[in-house]
């Protein structure tokens, strides 16, 4: 019996998403997919208590710490790069 060296689809699905999670710029899109709809039906009538209120604090904080991650990237990068 041989062992073939071949990966997997979900080795490579999970390696994908991986990256996709650690990726700053998935973490904004998935925030602002979270944010938007949400004050949108918000601003509808702001004196019932909803379930979009929990959508934004969750995604307040993910586009915080996704734009946090962003900006640290370009500030720790250098000046080389502008040059």
């Amino acid at each position: 019996m041989t062992v073939s060296n071949t990966h997997f689809p979900m080795l490579k699905l999970i390696s994908l998403s991986k990256k996709v999670i650690t990726n700053p710029y998935a973490g904004v899109l998935m925030s602002l997919l979270l944010i938007l709809p949400s004050l949108y039906i918000i601003l509808e009538d702001i004196t019932i208590i909803r379930k979009e209120y929990f959508f934004l604090a969750i995604g307040i904080p993910l586009y915080i710490k996704s734009l946090n991650k962003i900006f640290d990237e370009i500030l720790n990068s250098g000046n080389d790069k502008f040059k």
